[in-house]
């Protein structure tokens, strides 16, 4: 239960309908090491493994780790759920790019312009070691970003705003939710 009520956090303003053609979740006890194949520009097949927590395929399911997906929800910032679920949003349009399908009235520009200055500052800062309480895997690519964000937005929305606000006011828009907001009343009416 604890892994579908973090799933319907990013959808509640939005419907079932936004996670359409996905259907099934995978959990692993622990973290899992897939076997990857890629051949590399000089035509050299490699194998690669990777440990992971957590991974979402376009056309397949949401991959957890238990481990890291019992603690979900802690308000902390990193939350495997809701990232690997932002990432099943992002793909709704195709390979996840950072850019999921905008809602009717919102600007795609303004979407890309607050996404593309904000991703450039935290590659800056990460790259100088400056933290500021957004993990800095969000800085290797707009996939990541979006999804990393998702979860700060969810957990620590204060941060995001601080930050970075123009993101802010685009998630608020795309999920139709003032997290910051509720949370703040939520703490207020010592839901929290």
């Amino acid at each position: 239960m604890h892994i579908a009520l973090q799933a319907c956090l990013p959808i509640l303003n939005l419907g079932i309908q936004a996670y359409d053609g996905w259907i099934s979740v995978i959990v692993y006890p622990d973290e899992f090491m897939p076997r990857r194949q890629y051949i590399d520009d000089a035509g050299v097949m490699h194998e690669d493994y990777a440990t992971l927590t957590g991974e979402a395929w376009q056309r397949g399911p949401v991959i957890l780790c238990w481990q890291d997906a019992k603690i979900a929800g802690e308000l902390d910032g990193h939350n495997l759920l809701i990232h690997e679920f932002a990432h099943k949003l992002d793909m709704q349009n195709g390979v996840a790019n950072g850019l999921p399908p905008l809602h009717q009235g919102m600007s795609r520009q303004a979407w890309t312009k607050a996404f593309s200055q904000a991703f450039k500052q935290l590659q800056h800062h990460c790259h100088g070691r400056h933290y500021n309480g957004i993990d800095c895997y969000a800085a290797t690519s707009p996939a990541e970003f979006f999804a990393v964000l998702s979860e700060v937005f969810f957990e620590r929305p204060e941060v995001v705003k601080q930050h970075y606000p123009e993101v802010y006011q685009q998630l608020c828009l795309y999920y139709r939710q003032d997290t910051l907001k509720r949370l703040t009343t939520a703490k207020g009416d010592r839901f929290i």
